[in-house]
């Protein structure tokens, strides 16, 4: 899940969080990303052109996600 702001958006400590699932075998990865960034992403994954993801996470918290500190993309050119 990748989220633009708001104008009623709090700000974030981290750029995201790692959340494992209860009742599946899965995680899901949840990033706060500003508006400018949303709008450069968008267009990459319309376009198919979406190709690396990276991301990096702390320890593991008390309530079972993990923050993410920072996370990057690559994308195949035309």
């Amino acid at each position: 899940m990748i989220m633009a702001p708001t104008p009623m958006k709090t700000e974030h400590p981290d750029a995201g969080a790692l959340f494992e699932a209860d009742q599946l075998a899965s995680l899901s990865l949840s990033l706060d990303v500003t508006r400018a960034q949303f709008s450069d992403m968008l267009p990459r994954f319309e376009a198919k052109r979406f190709r690396d993801f990276h991301f990096t996470v702390e320890e593991k918290e008390a309530d079972g996600r993990w923050p993410v500190r920072s996370w990057g993309m690559g994308t195949a050119r035309l």
